[in-house]
């Protein structure tokens, strides 16, 4: 029983390995089982083809050499060109290689040229056609050429005969110009001139007035002396009869004076000054804006646009003291400034105007205020006003008499432009004790050094004057300021506007050294001095052209 299953159990196991076997023989592929023996087939038949082309080359050998350039790139000669024939210096190996090269080439570039030859027709076909329409376009640039050198011929012709058209006319047009240049200056030197005159002579009548009113002013003293005391009764008679004999042609002659000639007198009494007049506005007065604010004219800056783009080109504050208030509807403002009587459109003062109400209270606040514009008006709750200048209708038409540079369309604007002063804010005052200010900090009540009392301070928009200088005066005082300070010599007032070298040179100063902002001074004596000379304030710079000074 156990041989039988031993027996079963073999022959189970065998017939496993045979279909294991029989598997993997159904795997394997044909070069599996044969691959050896047909490499071997391929070796000994290259072999064997090695073998054949030797002998064949060998054998005709010579043959082959004879006809070399034919026969070196033969396949069969090509593996043994070094055994065949070879350059002297040169290893079979080495030739066989180079022949290699030689015949790869040739038969490539035998069989790229066959190739290609349909792209090199093409390319052919092109180049020729590219070429014929090149020719075409140069021959196109050549007429064009050809007429743009004619038109510039025509056109160098046409151009050269303008040109000595052109060059005398031109020459004549600098000519005419440089003329009426030259007449321009020669008669606005000459009409300064003779506006410098008339001021000299003025000054100096105005100067012979005062002396004829002083004597008669001392006359009449002592005449009023000799009356008071019985034993000069009778020299007293005698003095009157011949005072009123010689003051009555005086008289004549200082109306004449006064009202033809315009001649100023000072009747005040010497050393005393008479206080000043302020014509300004309560320091809470509002006023509207270009934008359509308020702000309180204590608080307006030179710059500001009030309404009717009406540019603020100077600030002014003064004292209070000297002036009488009133109220005109709702505006606080000094007796004397003037303002438009809307029922007869006559300018008059405050005071006159049958709506102006005087205050019924004592006016406590220290200072007032105004301001200059370029309309010259301000408009406050529907009443118009003067400006700080004062200057109407009349004025207007005064100053634009006497300075051409003033047109019609722009005389308001134009009074601030030409002729504003002013001075820098470094230059220095001598005040009473000695001690020496900048003018911008001047204080109202300041005593200067002559006993000038300031009542008021200006602050000036430089930046819209026409121009700044710088002054240079005969006894080598310096100032810089705007185009119109006006100063006194021993005889005459005279402005910047009208110098010549006898008084000072000007120097015109650069737009990037223009001071943005310039200062004035208000004094009872309406001067002051800086350095040795003595100069208006600022109302002066509007008065000279008024007959005011």
């Amino acid at each position: 029983m156990s041989k039988s299953i031993n027996t079963n159990i073999n022959t189970n196991t065998d017939t496993n390995n045979l279909d294991g076997i029989s598997k993997l023989y159904k795997k394997v592929t044909y070069f599996d089982q044969y691959g050896g023996s047909l490499f071997l087939f391929f070796i000994i038949t290259i072999l064997l083809c090695i073998s054949i082309s030797y002998c064949y080359v060998k054998i005709h050998a010579q043959y082959i050499i004879n006809d070399w350039p034919n026969q070196r790139c033969n396949p069969k000669i090509i593996p043994f060109a070094g055994f065949i024939t070879r350059p002297e210096g040169t290893t079979a190996t080495e030739y066989t290689y180079q022949n290699f090269n030689y015949c790869s080439q040739q038969i490539l570039s035998s069989i790229t040229g066959h190739a290609l030859e349909p792209i090199t027709h093409i390319t052919s076909s092109l180049s020729n056609m590219v070429n014929s329409v090149s020719g075409d376009i140069n021959n196109a640039r050549a007429m064009f050429n050809n007429i743009r050198n004619f038109l510039q011929i025509i056109i160098q012709e046409i151009m050269g005969r303008l040109m000595n058209i052109t060059v005398p006319l031109q020459q004549i047009i600098i000519s005419t110009k440089d003329l009426i240049g030259k007449i321009q200056g020669t008669m606005s030197a000459s009409l300064f001139t003779l506006l410098g005159s008339y001021y000299t002579l003025k000054s100096l009548m105005g100067a012979i007035a005062q002396f004829i009113v002083t004597i008669l002013i001392a006359f009449a003293i002592i005449i009023a002396m000799f009356w008071i005391f019985p034993f000069t009764w009778g020299i007293a008679i005698t003095s009157t009869a011949l005072f009123v004999s010689i003051s009555i042609p005086f008289a004549i002659i200082l109306v004449f004076l006064m009202d033809v000639l315009k001649v100023q007198t000072n009747l005040s009494i010497p050393g005393v000054p008479s206080p000043p007049s302020t014509k300004c506005f309560d320091e809470n007065t509002q006023l509207k804006m270009n934008d359509g604010t308020f702000k309180e004219i204590k608080n307006i800056k030179i710059g500001d646009i009030l309404e009717n783009n009406n540019n603020v080109t100077a600030v002014i504050k003064v004292d209070t003291k000297g002036s009488s208030m009133y109220n005109l509807n709702g505006v606080i403002i000094s007796d004397t400034h003037i303002v438009k009587y809307n029922h007869n459109k006559k300018w008059v003062k405050v005071s006159e105007h049958p709506d102006a109400i005087q205050l019924n209270y004592i006016y406590d606040k220290k200072y007032l205020y105004c301001l200059n514009t370029t309309n010259k008006e301000i408009h406050i709750n529907n009443t118009v006003f003067t400006d700080w200048d004062e200057v109407c209708e009349t004025e207007l038409l005064r100053i634009k008499e006497r300075l051409s540079l003033l047109n019609e369309e722009s005389v308001n604007e134009n009074i601030h432009k030409h002729l504003d002063g002013g001075f820098d804010g470094l230059t220095k005052i001598k005040l009473k004790d000695n001690s020496i200010q900048y003018i911008k900090n001047i204080k109202i009540g300041d005593i200067l050094e002559n006993g000038e009392i300031v009542y008021g301070i200006v602050e000036i928009n430089g930046a819209t004057l026409c121009d700044q200088f710088k002054y240079i005066f005969n006894d080598n005082t310096h100032i810089e300021g705007g185009p119109n300070i006006v100063f006194t010599d021993t005889y005459s007032i005279i402005s910047t506007l009208s110098v010549n070298n006898n008084y000072i040179k000007k120097q015109l100063k650069a737009t990037s050294n223009k001071q943005q902002k310039l200062y004035h001074l208000l004094t009872d004596a309406g001067k002051f001095k800086i350095s040795n000379l003595q100069f208006y304030d600022y109302n002066s710079c509007i008065n000279i052209f008024l007959d005011k000074l």
